[in-house]
């Protein structure tokens, strides 16, 4: 009765602070913007919010609108889609040929107005387009040169809801303009991810889940054996995401897999503690013995795994790049979660239960307990040769590795088909690009020297193939003189410039030169338009255009620095890159730790990481050799192998045990392989299914992830039932003599 009472207790505490993490389910926000990917510590990001906060600037999105742009019916078209995209939310400005500005010369002063009056005669508009034509702050800019499309420049304002700011912008401008619509940009692109996430997200937990289900019920063949489990994770996954709205924490693009790594290795853990509790069962155990020997003996080993599990994805929580840092942190306590509903609250349910009516026959194993058998046996033979194969093996791919590029780029988020990648691609035909790279340039501003470097920089950069436009306050300077002397130049004085641009602001709207050139004149700001490029070659790029900066404009200014959208991606690849390096040692480490202070043995905590080892040298190897970027999910790949990976800590443990038994090391090891080996064949299976259902993402990289997974989930199988049994037969062959 009092063991009763004690398991009702268990039972009522887990549903209470179930509840309590429920409760933070509605705070879990969204945000996939590039500044969920950079620490705010970083120079480059801090020197990106001065240049956001100092020239009043958002972050870019362009509309590109296509059908016939030079006719009354387009340009009116224009101007109202325009006016519409200005209202709404988190618009800070729009640029289009709508608010483009005519400037000229009437009896010495200069006059701007309207390019495009409200309603265009048929007459007027051949006089307008020629206007734009040889304007270069316009031309290639606002419209194309065969007038068949017109670009919508939009500044956003950072850090909002961009999916809101997405579907608002595609709303208002398809209601206005007659032809097709294409959204490009970071904030567009960041707010189609969140679309994507919110749409993948329920479907691949629910996929995940009957996956999972489906290897539970093949292994039980019961319906407790396939609840249990998935009552246990679905526990961790509440407290996991629970914990996530608590601590306000935004989901992104990584967010899609932290449900799927909860539900398929929490899995695991109550897989191991059932198959313990039915064999004991069969062989004659009452439920009472069996359910303490289950918690006790494979207790241990899913203590060993879940150390190493939390330590893999804990490592994580060392990133530098936020979104990365809470997956950790959050796919790190949902583990450790459902190891404690493993070693809790499932034996508290099994003591309340009626033992099942269908048991194992432990004198009739299955197919898969034979086939353990037997590959005990060949193992036990053989281990020499399987030994240095897996050398040969961690060798080759350690060298294929080498080959691993890296990517951060949004866009490869998408398949090529995509609405957005469609968007982009005609954004980078047509306008040039919309990726930006932005010059900080600090000096005399007035300086015609220093006006006449940045054309010359512009000119320079605008000769790359990557390179779409460069605009900066010479070019504005370079207009007004054109307009006030007809001559194609820049003031030859200061006091020439100041006067311009002084003409410009009394006669224009002084705001306009605010995005470009502070109001001491003393910092102005030079954007060049980018195509959008592979990560590594965009790093090119940006070195490129330093270097000519160095040349060109640095010996006429104080100081030149580079921030931006670009340089802003460049830094989250280099973090990912450093990062990756640094939590896949740690990790290792804390893994091979907490494997020897459990297990007491030194040299069985280095053995226990081989299977580790050899796999994710092979998911870089693999990597390498079909030339598959290293990106923001494909990051986390090491860390969640060593969480999936080291299920085989059971072989270990039951070995070990069967050896203090006084049992022979091959015998030790055919009994390990026949009892914990099933066991990891079919958490394998149940971990793989899980991770499956990422296939099924809209993220390119995700599904990538998936496909690795697979091979990690397979590999790690292989290797805990042929390598770890080689090593273990030839390092462990006596019970816990070794450290």
């Amino acid at each position: 009765m009092r063991e009763r009472t004690r398991s009702w207790l268990v039972i009522l505490a887990f549903a209470l602070v179930t509840a309590l993490f429920a409760l933070g389910l509605p705070r879990l926000g969204y945000d996939n913007s590039l500044a969920s990917f950079v620490p705010p510590d970083l120079p480059a990001k801090r020197l990106y919010d001065e240049v956001r906060e100092t020239f009043g600037s958002g972050e870019l999105a362009i509309a590109v609108l296509e059908g016939e742009v030079w006719t009354p019916e387009g340009l009116g078209a224009l101007r109202a889609a325009s006016e519409a995209a200005a209202q709404v939310p988190g618009v800070l400005r729009v640029t289009s040929l709508a608010s483009a500005k005519r400037m000229e010369e009437v009896e010495g002063e200069l006059v701007i107005e309207e390019l495009i009056p409200k309603a265009p005669s048929p007459e007027a508009i051949p006089e307008i387009r020629r206007y734009v034509e040889e304007n270069p702050l316009y031309a290639g800019r606002l419209v194309s040169e065969d007038g068949r499309y017109a670009a919508v420049i939009l500044e956003v304002e950072p850090g909002g809801d961009e999916l809101a700011l997405t579907q608002g912008l595609e709303a208002a401008l398809k209601a206005h303009w007659p032809g097709p619509v294409y959204l490009a940009g970071a904030p567009a692109l960041s707010g189609y991810i969140l679309e994507t996430l919110r749409r993948d997200l329920p479907v691949q937990m629910t996929l995940a889940a009957l996956l999972i289900a489906l290897v539970l019920f093949l292994n039980f063949r019961s319906a407790r054996g396939v609840l249990l489990p998935l009552l246990t994770v679905s526990v961790a996954l509440f407290w996991s995401l629970g914990l996530g709205g608590w601590l306000g924490v935004k989901l992104g693009s990584i967010s899609s897999i932290l449900p799927v790594v909860v539900l398929a290795v929490g899995s695991s853990f109550t897989l191991h503690i059932l198959n313990r509790f039915y064999h004991e069962l069969a062989a004659g155990k009452p439920r009472g013995e069996a359910i303490r020997l289950a918690a006790r003996e494979t207790g241990l080993g899913v203590v060993v795994s879940a150390l190493a599990a939390g330590s893999g994805l804990a490592a994580l929580a060392t990133s530098s790049v936020p979104q990365i840092k809470s997956f950790g942190v959050l796919a790190a306590f949902g583990v450790l979660v459902a190891f404690l509903t493993a070693n809790f609250l499932t034996p508290a349910l099994l003591s309340l239960l009626k033992n099942p009516r269908r048991l194992p026959d432990p004198e009739r194993p299955d197919a898969t307990a034979q086939a353990m058998g037997r590959l005990a046996g060949t193992v036990a033979r053989n281990r020499r040769a399987i030994l240095i194969a897996a050398l040969g093996f961690f060798l080759l791919m350690a060298a294929l590795a080498t080959r691993v590029p890296v990517e951060t780029s949004l866009l490869a988020y998408f398949p090529k088909n995509s609405a957005p990648r469609v968007a982009t691609e005609l954004a980078d035909r047509v306008f040039g690009g919309t990726d930006t790279l932005e010059i900080l340039i600090e000096g005399d501003l007035k300086d015609p020297a220093l006006l006449s470097a940045l054309l010359a920089f512009e000119e320079k950069a605008g000769a790359l193939p990557e390179v779409g436009s460069a605009i900066s306050i010479a070019d504005i300077v370079r207009e007004i003189h054109r307009a006030l002397t007809g001559e194609d130049g820049l003031p030859g004085t200061p006091e020439a410039v100041a006067q311009e641009l002084l003409l410009y602001q009394l006669s224009g709207d002084p705001a306009e030169l605010s995005s470009l050139i502070t109001e001491d004149q003393s910092e102005a700001l030079l954007v060049v338009q980018l195509r959008s490029l592979p990560s590594r070659k965009l790093e090119a790029v940006v070195q490129t255009l330093k270097q000519e900066a160095e040349r060109t404009l640095a010996p006429h200014a104080d100081a030149v620095r580079f921030t931006g959208s670009s340089v802003l991606a460049i830094e989250v690849m280099r973090l990912i890159l450093h990062d990756q390096y640094v939590s896949l040692l740690l990790a290792l480490v804390l893994v091979a730790f907490f494997n020897a202070l459990l297990l007491r043995s030194l040299r069985v905590g280095l053995v226990s990481v081989l299977p580790l080892a050899l796999t994710i040298a092979g998911q870089f190897g693999l990597m390498g050799l079909f030339r598959i970027p290293l990106d923001s999910a494909t990051a986390l790949i090491a860390a969640i192998a060593i969480g999936v990976g080291d299920y085989s800590v059971h072989v270990i443990v039951r070995y070990l045990e069967e050896l203090r038994r006084g049992r022979r090391p091959e015998a030790a090891l055919k009994t390990s392989l026949v009892v914990s080996g099933r066991a990891v064949f079919f958490t394998a299976l149940a971990i793989g299914g899980g991770f499956s259902a990422l296939l099924f993402s809209g993220f390119v990289p995700i599904r990538t992830f998936a496909v690795l997974m697979g091979f990690t989930v397979g590999a790690t199988a292989l290797f805990a039932l042929t390598v770890l049994p080689a090593a273990l037969l030839t390092f462990v062959r006596g019970a816990r003599k070794e450290g």
